[in-house]
């Protein structure tokens, strides 16, 4: 590609892959692509604050409120005073939370073949290694403008 068009393709290729997600998720479990990422995170982070939560996710505190709202409806984890700042929450898995990450992992796996089909090692750790240098590169240009 002489003149890549790398934000519109990455764009792109993020909305299908959330919308193929949140399709499959909705389907098999009742959730979005977003809630599941909730659920992978505490499975690690047990116990965490909204912000945390909100960080690992992307989304600011006002939307994670919302969304943590809509999956304590569905039993999926609790929220409940934190015991060292009362003015702060933090963030628990359920039982249920827990059966969609274990269910959920065979479903990963599919999809992870599914859409690295027909690339080697060698593409995959210079496209990760693309990435991460994005990622890292978008977060320095982001504090600049704080």
């Amino acid at each position: 590609m002489s003149n890549p068009q790398i934000f519109r393709l990455m764009h792109q290729a993020h909305r299908a892959m959330f919308r193929a997600a949140d399709r499959t998720l909705a389907m098999r479990f009742d959730i979005t692509a977003t809630q599941h990422g909730v659920l992978l995170y505490l499975k690690d982070n047990d116990g965490a604050s909204m912000g945390e939560i909100a960080g690992a996710v992307g989304l600011k505190n006002a939307a994670t409120s919302g969304l943590i709202d809509r999956m304590q409806k569905k039993r999926l984890l609790r929220r409940r005073p934190s015991e060292c700042d009362g003015r702060s929450y933090v963030v628990e898995l359920l039982p249920y939370g827990q059966e969609v990450i274990s269910a959920s992992k065979t479903l990963i796996v599919e999809a992870n073949t599914k859409l690295l089909a027909g690339f080697d090692a060698a593409e995959l750790d210079q496209f990760g290694d693309f990435l991460q240098t994005l990622r890292k590169r978008a977060d320095a240009f982001d504090h600049l403008n704080d």
